[in-house]
């Protein structure tokens, strides 16, 4: 059984759009998704970027947040067509993970907002799909979840690409999997959080995940 990890890109619908955010206050920009194999060894990617229904343009503050342009947008096709696609390459057998529950809770919502919560393969894909934020935290003992940064940075690896890129977000997600699979890197991983936290003053800042905060609509 293979192993899929997930990063969605998100923008939010418009607040003029009440009836629309009343199921989902937001689109879905940019799918990205690596798989590993049985050897946790990556054998297989996917990135594609979203054409939402209503968002018109990317706000400035997002497009500086994702790197992504209203240009990317307006050349990408919508998610009734993306969506399946990535359900196809996803396959039959795996598990699917992603960095805290907000994308599965995103799928579930857009699809019904846009009549696509029938799609064939969506049920398997929900019913395999693991928080790994909350499992990492679990594993090293913390009482809080943090954002992907700040777990990359404790456990002593670099980021690879650009934070709030899909494909780059997923790929990191996945090394982190991995290195709380082997016992050496995790011995070491729970070291350097133990080292971390040992004498900390907590703050205001160590309450929040502000990684998952979303900026107000423009």
């Amino acid at each position: 059984m293979h192993k899929i990890f997930i990063d969605l890109e998100m923008h939010p619908i418009p607040r003029a759009l009440k009836e629309q955010r009343e199921i989902c206050t937001q689109e879905i920009i940019e799918i990205g998704a690596v798989t590993l194999d049985d050897d946790n060894r990556e054998i297989d990617s996917f990135c594609e970027f979203v054409r939402p229904d209503y968002v018109p343009r990317i706000y400035t503050k997002f497009q500086k947040l994702t790197g992504i342009t209203t240009a990317d947008i307006e050349q990408a096709s919508p998610l009734p067509e993306v969506l399946p696609r990535f359900v196809k390459w996803c396959g039959e057998d795996y598990e699917i993970f992603s960095w805290s529950d907000s994308d599965i809770w995103q799928i579930m919502n857009e699809t019904t907002l846009k009549n696509l919560a029938d799609l064939p393969g969506l049920r398997y894909m929900y019913n395999h799909w693991h928080d790994f934020q909350q499992e990492f935290c679990e594993l090293l003992h913390l009482q809080k979840v943090m954002n992907l940064g700040r777990a990359v940075t404790l456990a002593g690896l670099d980021f690879t690409g650009r934070e709030h890129d899909g494909l780059a977000d997923a790929r990191t997600t996945s090394r982190l999997y991995v290195e709380s699979r082997d016992s050496k890197s995790f011995d070491r991983l729970r070291k350097l959080v133990i080292d971390a936290f040992s004498g900390h003053t907590f703050t205001m800042g160590d309450m929040f995940d502000f990684g998952t905060i979303s900026f107000p609509d423009e």
